[in-house]
């Protein structure tokens, strides 16, 4: 276990003492095939790369996070961990070309996740793949508020007051697109099932999570 650079950065540690730190998607869980070097970004405490450890003991888990505090915990659970804030530093070099990269929650965040997105490409394996998951801003909840003119940010969601990036399942396609990348598997976050998310999951998902390969 490596910890790197565990400073607060300028803005602090913005989700302290949050349990989202503690969370594990189970459809990115269910993304995994079994990739032996993964890179976790946003990793929070480590729980998804201690999942990840946990189903391939022979897996090499890396994880970074704005977090310092979080990153505490992270080192204890994963090989290596880095406290990076990602709009004002690069991924830091590693050494590995990464069989998987997790982006869990992270693009929304950025201030260019365009530019960011691309750049992945460069700590991919040849055949490696990216699981990216982002809240779906037109989701019909975030519709009608708007038709009845509320636009409120929240602690947590998809109105969550720290996002600088909003996406659609139009603009995300073009953003993977744009990246150099295609959708391999897609899965949604959705109230609904069914017929219904499966003809209309641009209005009814909560969550958009895709597994893409180079283009």
């Amino acid at each position: 276990m490596t910890i790197n650079n565990i400073v607060d950065s300028a803005t602090g540690t913005p989700f302290s003492g949050r349990e989202i730190y503690e969370n594990v998607n189970p459809k990115i869980t269910g993304l995994y095939a079994g990739e032996g070097s993964v890179l976790d970004i946003g990793c929070g405490s480590g729980a998804l790369g201690a999942w990840i450890k946990r189903e391939n003991r022979q897996a090499v888990v890396h994880g970074v996070d704005i977090s310092a505090e979080a990153g505490i915990t992270a080192a204890e659970r994963l090989d290596s961990f880095w406290c990076v804030d990602l709009d004002l530093s690069p991924l830091p070099e590693t050494g590995l070309k990464y069989d998987l990269i997790i982006l869990g929650d992270i693009l929304e965040h950025l201030k260019r996740p365009d530019l960011f997105l691309a750049g992945i490409n460069d700590h991919l394996a040849a055949d490696g793949k990216v699981i990216v998951s982002v809240p779906n801003i037109a989701n019909y909840s975030i519709r009608l508020r708007l038709l009845f003119g509320q636009f409120r940010y929240t602690e947590t969601g998809i109105m969550d007051r720290t996002h600088l990036r909003f996406f659609t399942w139009h603009s995300f396609s073009e953003l993977i697109n744009r990246s150099g990348f295609a959708i391999e598997k897609r899965l949604f976050i959705s109230r609904f099932s069914g017929f219904l998310l499966h003809f209309f999951f641009p209005l009814l998902a909560v969550q958009f999570i895709v597994k893409l390969r180079r283009r």
